[in-house]
């Protein structure tokens, strides 16, 4: 009996956690890895993907696309984005790519005075997640 008892409580956890797959979802995106801006402006981190968590600074709209500053409590970078451009003063968690613009100045000696920004992947919702998350408890 007990071993029956065993099998059945398998199965249901079993049963539930591959129904559950927005539950899952949703654990894994608040679990992000969110990095510092300080952190990410560094040549080595070209190219990488990363989750930053900010405040919403500025606006730049451009022809069909457009930019943002993002905040945090350690510095700030542009955001380049193909979305609709986030109201300043929101606060959002985005998951993009690290890329540089070389700038080189030949009246400094040649000095790139570039800076580093962001290519916006997806913005992750996390308020609507925990809504979610509350909502199928």
């Amino acid at each position: 009996m007990f071993n029956k008892f065993k099998i059945t409580l398998i199965l249901l956890l079993v049963t539930g956690l591959i129904s559950c797959g927005k539950i899952t979802e949703t654990a894994i995106k608040l679990n992000l890895n969110v990095s510092r801006i300080s952190k990410i402006q560094t040549k080595g981190r070209i190219d990488r993907q990363v989750y930053l968590k900010g405040t919403v600074e500025g606006q730049a709209p451009f022809l069909e696309t457009g930019a943002y500053e993002l905040t945090d409590d350690t510095g700030s970078i542009w955001i380049f984005t193909t979305a609709e451009l986030p109201e300043v003063g929101t606060e959002i968690t985005i998951k993009g790519k690290i890329s540089y613009q070389s700038i080189v100045v030949p009246e400094l000696g040649n000095q790139d005075v570039g800076d580093f920004y962001v290519e916006e992947i997806e913005r992750v919702e996390v308020e609507n997640l925990n809504q979610e998350e509350n909502e199928q408890q």
